[in-house]
């Protein structure tokens, strides 16, 4: 009895231990996303700070050339175009409306694989209100997760990037902060099926939580 109990005992244990490496090993690193003309993603905002859910939007992809990924980001509800957005290849913000990063801000460092880190920094310029900001970028890849959204369940591997920004000519306070992004990105679908937002100001007081769900999406078959 006391063999079998310690037997039972050893391949519990090691069924624990291995359980971590078993999820590791179950995920190949997550290539670099192959969006097409005629992808789309729709996204339910909620404003977290104020817990209230605003608009639900589409992003549809246009046109895929040297310059990146075009996305048209229109009104579900209406079809009505809000604004038009560039994405790098590896869909990272370009042009955001009015803001515009170079080089891109680096969301994804594809491939992405657990305890992946990386930094860079980019300059972030709002033509309409005449700002620039200096970002400087740090990403960390943390581990796959099921997560469960509006659009479903899926295995997605969760991201996360902290960027720090200095504005150019406002000022040593003025429009400095800290903004962090949490991300679950799903290889299959080319994109992210939640972000999570939160934006601190200079003395690191929250000013903005933002969150965007996935709840439907379109694969352009290849």
């Amino acid at each position: 009895m006391r063999t079998s109990s310690t037997l039972k005992t050893c391949i519990a244990l090691c069924l624990v231990l291995a359980g971590p490496f078993a999820l590791a090993e179950a995920h190949l690193p997550a290539p670099a996303p192959t969006p097409a003309v005629g992808d789309s993603w729709t996204y339910q905002y909620t404003d977290v700070w104020k817990g209230v859910k605003g608009n639900v939007n589409r992003m549809e992809v246009t046109a895929v050339d040297d310059t990146g990924v075009h996305v048209d980001v229109r009104r579900a509800s209406s079809n009505a175009l809000l604004t038009k957005q560039l994405f790098s290849a590896e869909m990272n913000p370009v042009d955001r409306g009015a803001m515009h990063f170079a080089p891109s801000f680096a969301r994804f460092a594809f491939p992405l694989t657990p305890g992946k880190e990386w930094s860079t920094e980019a300059t972030g310029d709002n033509q309409k209100l005449g700002k620039q900001w200096r970002y400087t970028i740090k990403g960390k890849v943390l581990d796959w997760e099921k997560i469960k959204v509006p659009a479903g369940e899926f295995d997605a591997i969760k991201v996360v990037v902290e960027a720090l920004y200095r504005g150019e000519a406002t000022g040593s306070n003025g429009g400095n902060g800290q903004l962090t992004e949490t991300v679950w990105f799903v290889p299959e679908l080319n994109n992210f099926v939640k972000l999570d937002y939160r934006d601190t100001d200079w003395q690191g007081r929250i000013f903005n939580r933002d969150s965007w769900e996935l709840t439907s999406y379109v694969r352009t078959p290849k």
